[in-house]
């Protein structure tokens, strides 16, 4: 069980949180600037974008294993990859995770 939740953390890479960062900034620079004059902006519709950002990044780096897994399990950089490598399984592991 640990390893197949390890797998999926590296699915969705969150050992590297820049992706989720260059998703979130956007948003939140949006929310700021339609915050009043003065005010602060509303947190919980921050902790909201950050939530979705951290959540479309890595269905977004899953869909992207998907599609590409026999392709990465060719390539030095990738072929690590869980499901390029064969840790998890397109059916039910990767599907189920997004």
């Amino acid at each position: 069980a640990r390893r197949k939740i390890d797998g999926l953390l590296a699915l969705a890479r969150v050992d590297r949180p820049e992706g989720s960062l260059l998703l979130f900034w956007p948003g939140a620079w949006s929310i700021a600037l339609a915050a009043p004059a003065g005010a602060a902006p509303d947190v919980h519709l921050l902790a909201l974008f950050g939530i979705g950002a951290f959540v479309m990044r890595g269905a977004g780096c899953t869909i992207n294993d998907m599609w590409d897994r026999d392709f990465d399990a060719k390539v030095k950089r990738t072929r690590s990859r869980p499901l390029a490598s064969g840790d998890l399984n397109i059916w039910p592991d990767a599907t189920l995770f997004l």
